[in-house]
């Protein structure tokens, strides 16, 4: 597993937040110059640059808002696996948490559909930007992504997931009742050069807006532009112009006054699921995929279905199965605590993620003598080096066996909270060596970031 200490998540940490180097020093963490040459290392290790130094201060690259984000997964299942110790409870009993970015108009009402649905699954809710929301999946700081793939703007291009695609909309043209095109069955875009436009901005559909309008010469006056479709064609219906609407988004209809017509160049949008498979197995996925794909159904199937009623609990899963209802009376697991939200200030006593392979050398080998010669240190160094990890975070990590030296229940539940962590860890840190591309993409605009709520699946504003 790639060395990354806690100090090196807390130096990505305070260069996102403050945009310099002097958090760091000032909070007493260690000094800027030890903090510049930390990077220059770990940039070396990774050969990938992690920030971007300039005039006006320090902020991440891509690849290190990625290694923020796992190495921040990763303290954090360490420090909740010692924290919650003296639960009882292995961590097969824990409900899984699944951070799941969503582009802000499938946020309201999503996670008390999902809860009902999915109750063994606790969803993190992050509504977003539909830009954004790519951007947090391949930063590794969202576990799932629901978002819209347009012909200008593609998904995630991250390596090993899932991707499912939920639906697809083709787009239509928006005119007035009384427009001369209006009785053509099928319109062509060289037909539309000298009309005005509504121009929607900020929606889903822009992409592919700014595209068919970059393909018409001369380009089109755009009269109005508003923010949602809805505001767009009642300017269309007012006679201001033409748009380009997705009528399964207006429930097949888009009301009095105003017709759509299909274009001979398709422009079509697809709404899709991106999951992490080592959060999400493959199962899980295209059950999760089948509901959203009835949900949309559900929404888009007459005008005026909205988000709120669609795909209500109790809904068939992907396979035919009903809903699992609630046992009366049924304890809840032993522990449903998210390992999401660690922040430098909760850090643990000493526990750095490089002591979690010194614990898997030992439950490989079986033997303090073996696992010493595998870790090219002596018996008695590997010995006091795990009395000295034991101390500083209060619990037994190894016992002595007539067969040799194991792992206790507490070592090896804290193993099996931090694997998945880990293997984000290596598979994030293998891309960035190999120098591929996909691991690092373009920077996306930045937004503002709307909340929904919810009990009882929590739902957060998204963090840098």
């Amino acid at each position: 597993m790639f060395d990354l200490r806690r100090s090196d998540v807390v130096l990505l940490q305070a260069v996102a937040d403050h945009g310099s180097l002097h958090a760091v020093e000032r909070d007493g963490w260690m000094t800027q110059s030890s903090a510049s040459r930390r990077l220059v290392k770990l940039e070396r290790r990774l050969r990938t640059p992690l920030v971007v130094r300039g005039a006006t201060g320090t902020e991440p690259t891509e690849a290190g808002y990625a290694l923020l984000h796992v190495g921040r997964r990763l303290l954090a299942a360490i420090d909740f696996a010692i924290a919650t110790t003296h639960h009882g409870a292995d961590a097969a009993s824990r409900l899984p948490v699944v951070e799941f970015a969503v582009g802000t108009e499938w946020a309201h009402g999503l996670d008390q559909h999902l809860a009902g649905r999915f109750p063994d699954v606790v969803f993190d809710i992050v509504p977003d930007d539909s830009h954004r929301v790519w951007q947090r999946f391949e930063r590794y700081a969202a576990d799932a992504a629901l978002g819209w793939e347009t012909a200008r703007r593609p998904v995630a291009r991250r390596g090993g997931v899932l991707m499912r695609t939920v639906a697809e909309e083709p787009q239509q043209i928006a005119l007035p009742l009384g427009h001369p095109l209006a009785a053509r069955e099928i319109l062509d875009l060289r037909d539309l050069t000298g009309t005005d436009w509504v121009a929607v901005v900020g929606g889903d559909s822009g992409d592919d807006q700014g595209w068919a309008l970059s393909r018409l010469t001369p380009v089109p006056q755009v009269s109005f532009t508003v923010r949602s479709q809805g505001a767009a064609l009642d300017l269309v219906r007012r006679g201001y112009g033409i748009a380009l609407v997705s009528p399964s988004s207006l429930g097949g209809s888009a009301g009095p006054g105003v017709v759509l017509r299909p274009l001979r160049q398709k422009f079509v949008r697809r709404l899709r699921l991106a999951v992490d498979p080592l959060a999400i197995p493959d199962p899980l996925a295209e059950e999760l995929c089948g509901w959203l794909r009835r949900r949309y159904a559900l929404r888009t199937a007459a005008e005026g279905t909205g988000v709120e009623g669609a795909g209500g609990d109790g809904a068939p899963g992907a396979a035919g199965r009903p809903a699992p209802a609630a046992v009366p009376g049924a304890a809840p697991p032993a522990v449903l605590l998210s390992e999401l939200h660690w922040s430098a200030a909760d850090r643990c006593a000493g526990f750095e993620p490089e002591h979690l392979h010194l614990l898997r050398v030992i439950a490989r080998t079986g033997s303090l003598n073996q696992a010493a010669a595998a870790l090219l240190v002596t018996q008695p160094a590997l010995t006091r080096r795990i009395h000295r990890l034991e101390a500083s975070c209060g619990l037994p990590l190894v016992r002595s066996t007539a067969r040799g030296t194991s792992l206790s229940p507490t070592a090896r539940r804290l193993l099996a909270c931090t694997g998945p962590a880990e293997h984000r860890l290596d598979a994030l840190t293998g891309r960035l060596r190999e120098g591929d591309p996909a691991s690092v993409p373009d920077a996306a605009e930045s937004a503002a970031e709307p909340t929904a709520s919810g009990p009882p699946v929590r739902v957060r504003t998204a963090p840098r």
